[in-house]
């Protein structure tokens, strides 16, 4: 990883993202990720548009081993409410399709008080984005510029300093 470093502008992380999983099984994973050398642990959400497995958003919120639930959809108050008690934050997605529920977890997120971030759910390279355009997601989800900054900055140092990679 240290190699991409060198030739990019880019700090890599190693993560893992629990996709389509039987939502029995997402805590087993998610600690069994971590005991492999994942840093970051996200949870592929209930998105609106992928036939995600009904409860994943639930399972990911009920595990404090996982880090984000990436693009959770129409996710309940319920869910945002565990997500609070196990220190999960939610994404604003900049995928196509997985941002089209980016206004009501914004919304909920911050009736709440739940840590979000702005994730790309990056595929290639060409879905890679800079601040400026991260800033124009944020705010068109519906943040306000303190809002944009804490998503972008002060939330995911959050996370990487309790997870020991700052």
């Amino acid at each position: 990883m240290e190699d991409i470093g060198d030739n990019w502008d880019i700090t890599v992380i190693p993560g893992a993202e629990i996709t389509h999983a039987p939502v029995e099984i997402i805590e087993k994973l998610a600690v069994r990720a971590r005991r492999l050398g994942a840093e970051v642990i996200v949870v592929h959400g209930e998105t609106l548009v992928e036939p995600v497995i009904p409860g994943t958003n639930h399972a990911a919120v009920s595990c404090p081993e996982v880090d984000i639930l990436a693009h959770p959809g129409l996710i309940t108050i319920e869910d945002v409410e565990l997500a609070r008690e196990n220190d999960v934050t939610l994404e604003i997605s900049a995928r196509k399709g997985h941002c089209l529920g980016n206004g009501h977890v914004a919304a909920i997120a911050g009736e709440v008080g739940v840590p979000i971030v702005i994730d790309t759910d990056t595929h290639a390279p060409g879905d890679l984005i800079d601040y400026e355009m991260a800033r124009r997601i944020g705010l068109g989800a519906g943040l306000t510029e303190s809002e944009v900054e804490e998503a972008l900055v002060r939330n995911p140092r959050r996370l990487l300093k309790r997870n020991g990679i700052l």
